[in-house]
């Protein structure tokens, strides 16, 4: 029982942080960068940003689809900067994508240990 409470606080925190790192970014850079223009990728990125916000909240109560959403969630944000930057800026694949993944994760395994217990 104890593990499955470090999990999932852990995956809260971190969770919690990449949501409030990547939203700020999203207010301040996004949304009026998505007034001014037409830009495909920032939409795609702030549509994919909604998503993983929604996989967090939905870990808070519910690990299981909480952590799949934030898997999926990140592993889209990885793709889409890939598609953007290829193989040249695959930090920026690596920067966008782990920080919902690992929380996505944290909260996959904190259900499972509360399956299995």
């Amino acid at each position: 029982m104890k593990t499955k409470q470090i999990l999932k606080w852990v995956a809260r925190i971190l969770g919690g942080i990449s949501i409030i790192f990547f939203l700020t970014f999203a207010i301040g850079e996004g949304i009026p960068g998505l007034m001014k223009s037409d830009n495909g990728q920032l939409r795609s990125i702030m549509l994919l940003l909604a998503f993983a916000t929604l996989g967090y909240i939905f870990g808070w109560f519910r690990e299981k689809e909480g952590g799949v959403f934030m898997m999926v969630a990140g592993f889209l944000l990885g793709a889409d900067m890939f598609y953007y930057s290829g193989t040249k800026d695959i930090m920026a694949v690596l920067v966008y994508s782990l920080p919902f993944i690992i929380p996505g994760v944290l909260f996959y395994l904190a259900w499972k240990k509360e399956v299995k217990d």
